[in-house]
């Protein structure tokens, strides 16, 4: 990956946003609540656990709902760890 932004790939039909690279994909499952997505469910396969990719797909998934005016309601417990570790994206999630 360059820059900084993760390039991850909406599929709204999948209701799952995705983040392929060499060996897999990862995906982070939605439904969607208005202009708020309820991210329910992340998976990486278990061979590539450490490396850093559910954090790429996270901070894809964060970068996609800044740019595109979205909120994230984080229902799953990665994502909610993800953004307490990461403070600079507060305001790309929903209030509760």
């Amino acid at each position: 990956m360059t820059g900084t932004e993760t390039e991850i790939v909406e599929r709204p039909e999948q209701n799952r946003f995705e983040l392929a690279f060499e060996g897999g994909i990862a995906f982070a499952s939605f439904r969607r609540d208005g202009d708020r997505l309820v991210v329910t469910h992340t998976e990486v396969p278990a061979r590539f656990n450490g490396r850093g990719i559910g954090s790429r797909l996270a901070q894809g998934l964060f970068d996609n709902a800044r740019r595109t005016g979205r909120k994230i309601v984080p229902a799953c417990s990665f994502i909610a760890d993800w953004a307490r570790r990461h403070p600079d994206y507060q305001d790309v999630l929903a209030a509760r």
